[in-house]
């Protein structure tokens, strides 16, 4: 097995999927703040994956924490991204249609679940793409672009929550090395700091994909 830098200095995380449109939420303990959240989707399908992504936080953190789901104390940091107020755990939460994502751990940590990319078009590859992953794009057969381009996405997108940033920074200043190497992990430099990053296989849904990255120590 080849040896990687993770071996030494990646700190571990745990992750879950979730099926939102399947979630019960009927006895959901959501702040007034989530409740309102919900209340202003448009369509009962979205308040349905509305509640129960704040659900599945709260059920999910609650035994970590020894606390009731309905005690967890989850504030909103300056760049929106949602924490624990203690600071005891970090978590991050993410869905795509129906798909949830939560991972947690004890360092700053952000995840990203997509649905494969129905049109990788030019255009939107090189919205995303850094300028060595665009170098890269034309050499990728068609029957691939998709996967590739969703991995690239991924990767990005949960690099930029972990940091805090969203899209504030755009995707294309990151080069993840695209969606090349599936499953490999790789270390990331974003809003001056130093993170690990890598694609989720296991029990990752069929038509998705999903990565998560971590804050290395002292990174």
């Amino acid at each position: 097995m080849p040896f990687s830098l993770a071996d030494l200095v990646a700190p571990s995380f745990e992750s879950r999927f979730f099926d939102l449109d399947r979630l019960d939420v009927g006895q959901a303990r959501l702040t007034p703040d989530e409740q309102a959240r919900v209340a202003r989707k448009a369509t009962p399908m979205l308040r349905q994956r509305q509640a129960a992504s704040f659900h599945a936080v709260r059920t999910t953190l609650a035994p970590l924490l020894g606390r009731s789901p309905g005690d967890i104390p989850i504030a909103i940091a300056a760049g929106g991204k949602p924490v624990l107020a203690d600071g005891r755990l970090h978590f991050n939460m993410s869905h795509s249609d129906g798909i949830g994502l939560l991972a947690w751990g004890a360092t700053e940590i952000g995840v990203d679940v997509e649905a494969l990319i129905a049109r990788p078009r030019d255009a939107l590859a090189r919205r995303i793409l850094a300028e060595g992953e665009w170098a890269r794009w034309a050499s990728i057969a068609e029957e691939r672009r998709s996967a590739w381009l969703t991995r690239a996405w991924t990767r990005k997108e949960a690099a930029l929550k972990a940091a805090g940033t969203g899209l504030r920074v755009p995707p294309s200043a990151i080069d993840v090395g695209g969606g090349d190497g599936e499953g490999e992990d790789r270390t990331l430099h974003v809003a001056r700091r130093t993170w690990w990053c890598v694609d989720l296989r296991d029990a990752v849904p069929d038509g998705y994909r999903a990565a998560v990255c971590v804050a290395l120590a002292g990174g």
